[in-house]
């Protein structure tokens, strides 16, 4: 194998790879991430990553359900108890809803990189591709 040859070969797989930019926790705060994906994996990353936006639309359901949760009792610390559960599992910024519905988003992101990846990777590879005339 020439020096040619495997610089051709790093070439081609540094074509192959799409990055797509995301978010990660770090300790309470979100900090800009990414990672490089290989262009014959998107399909099936897509797949996956639809999956966990089905998970967590069911988790999204529960949470719903939980914000109006009825007290097991009349007393008035079972009142309390159902309105704190209802307002921890609601929409205000970091209770449950809330942060199930960002990673929704946060997915639905990476989802739409990984198909504009993959399709500008086609349109390349189509058009690098000799035709008949």
């Amino acid at each position: 194998m020439s020096f040619f040859d495997g610089v051709a070969t790093t070439a081609q797989k540094a074509v192959r790879q799409a990055t797509i930019h995301t978010a990660i926790n770090a300790g309470g705060s979100a900090q800009a991430a990414s990672f490089t994906v290989d262009i014959e994996q998107i399909p099936g990353l897509i797949t996956e990553y639809e999956r966990a936006q089905d998970k967590l639309g069911d988790i999204l359901m529960k949470a719903q359900d939980l914000q109006n949760v009825a007290p097991p009792g009349d007393d008035e610390a079972s009142q309390k108890l159902a309105t704190d559960l209802g307002e921890m599992a609601g929409n205000n910024e970091g209770c449950l809803s809330w942060a199930v519905n960002d990673a929704r988003a946060r997915i639905q992101s990476q989802i739409d990189q990984l198909k504009a990846a993959l399709g500008t990777y086609q349109t390349t590879d189509e058009n690098a591709t000799a035709r008949q005339v």
